[in-house]
């Protein structure tokens, strides 16, 4: 009689976990459902994403470059390709400078299509140490181009330790150690 009762509260017991198993098996299809369209949700959003920040990095860096190279492109994995007579090399090929101009490209045509989404005015950016592998041409250009883009953003800072930069924008916050070791901050 006591083993009759212990196996029918084991029979349930099994029945439950039967049940509670059916129903994990279920919330484990429907997670991988959702998993694989997420993962086709983000393949079409990379594919439509690319292409613009491929077109916005482009315009920068025919500008920046004075038209020595125009076309800069993502591939899939969002490697950097950048054209050089019509041809797609990897960023690898090209100086440090260059590299860091395609780099520096592509941070602000994130930047732009972030505020382009965002739907209104994108207050600011902050750049740090962009000219440190540039020469001085390169250097007003890229200034030259951040001015055009203030009209986007708002404030736009540039954190830098190069001296002629400093002498070539508008406002300056220089950030100085003073005689007892305390970072202090001038405006020019």
């Amino acid at each position: 009689d006591q083993r009759i009762k212990e196996y029918g509260e084991r029979i349930d017991e099994l029945r439950k976990m039967r049940e509670k198993m059916e129903d994990e098996k279920k919330k484990l299809t429907l997670l991988n459902t959702l998993e694989k369209i997420m993962g086709e949700f983000r393949m079409d959003m990379i594919s439509r994403i690319r292409p613009t920040l491929s077109a916005y990095a482009s315009s920068l860096m025919e500008i920046l470059t004075e038209g020595k190279y125009s076309q800069v492109e993502l591939n899939e994995n969002y490697d950097i390709m950048i054209y050089d007579g019509g041809k797609a090399y990897e960023i690898g090929r090209f100086s440090g400078g260059e590299e860091d101009l395609a780099n520096l490209c592509i941070r602000l045509s994130i930047s732009q299509m972030l505020a382009d989404r965002a739907g209104g005015e994108f207050n600011m950016i902050i750049l740090d140490e962009i000219f440190g592998s540039q020469d001085v041409n390169r250097r007003r250009n890229i200034l030259n181009t951040l001015t055009s883009l203030s009209s986007r953003f708002r404030q736009i800072f540039v954190v830098t330790h190069i001296e002629e930069i400093k002498q070539m924008v508008d406002n300056a916050i220089i950030v100085y150690e003073d005689e007892d070791g305390s970072s202090r901050i001038k405006v020019e």
